[in-house]
């Protein structure tokens, strides 16, 4: 009986202990990218991409990960704030533990588009120097050159779904702020990765993304598992997908929402360099 105890003890220890790490234990992916007529002046540009922290608090140690990659700028792609367990002060503290680090610009998931206290999180951020990106353009400057940030708010946003009408207007944006990009080396920050086909049809050269959370759970030599918007077997989960001239680079996320655990998918930074 007693071999029996300290034999469920071990194992119980052992599964904690990697479902803990799965969760908790912070990764770095590094990707190197030559967007489309990419000026000189970029040459080496970092770019660190968060996205759906979904309230997890890591107590600083989010924050200081950040802060060793030293980047120019910090881009986070939605669903920061999660609708079943929402606490935005968690995330309010977040960003300013970051805010000196580089400049943020943020965009929104589908569960800021559910959320009565969105506006009010998005004014708390706001006025800690974040540039929230709702269907508009940025120029960043960088050594006398410029590029454009474009950001678009979720599709959630646009409407009903039914018939297609979310598609088209969501569609109808990207258009319009790829057309008014004047010519400049287009980066784009948008929530969802099924809409690649969209992305590649409006001409951006790259794109952050999230929202797949790498499957949720990922298995050896399978991928991931399941996404909200693809399904089973998602394609667009994690990693650079190119197509055309443009490449989407997707986040496996740092939170979970609905689903409590992370299996063989730990949470993840993504960080992009780019090269000329």
């Amino acid at each position: 009986m007693k071999r029996k105890i300290i034999t469920v003890a071990a194992v119980f220890a052992v599964l904690s202990g990697f479902l803990y790490c799965n969760n908790n234990c912070l990764m770095v992916n590094s990707h190197t990218v030559s967007p489309k007529n990419l000026p000189e002046e970029f040459d080496g540009f970092r770019i660190v991409q968060l996205s759906d922290l979904h309230n997890k608090n890591y107590r600083g140690r989010l924050a200081e990960k950040v802060k060793g990659l030293n980047p120019d700028i910090i881009v986070i792609t939605g669903d920061i704030i999660d609708f079943y367990h929402t606490k935005t002060q968690v995330s309010v503290d977040f960003v300013e533990s970051i805010r000196s680090v580089a400049p943020i610009y943020y965009v929104t998931g589908n569960h800021e588009s559910r959320l009565s206290v969105y506006p009010e999180f998005r004014k708390d951020i706001q006025n800690l120097g974040v540039t929230v990106l709702e269907n508009e353009n940025v120029f960043i400057e960088h050594n006398g050159e410029e590029i454009c940030l474009t950001g678009v708010d979720d599709a959630s946003f646009f409407g009903s779904s039914v018939l297609g009408e979310r598609e088209r207007a969501f569609s109808q944006m990207l258009d319009e702020l790829k057309a008014a990009s004047r010519g400049k080396t287009s980066i784009l920050l948008s929530h969802r990765p099924e809409y690649f086909d969209l992305y590649v049809s409006a001409g951006y050269s790259l794109v952050f993304s999230g929202h797949a959370h790498g499957g949720q759970i990922r298995l050896p030599f399978a991928g991931g598992i399941f996404s909200p918007g693809q399904g089973l077997l998602p394609e667009y989960a994690e990693g650079i997908h190119e197509k055309n001239e443009t490449k989407m680079i997707v986040s496996r996320g740092l939170g979970n929402s609905v689903f409590p655990f992370r299996i063989f998918n730990r949470p993840e930074i993504i960080v992009c360099d780019l090269k000329k």
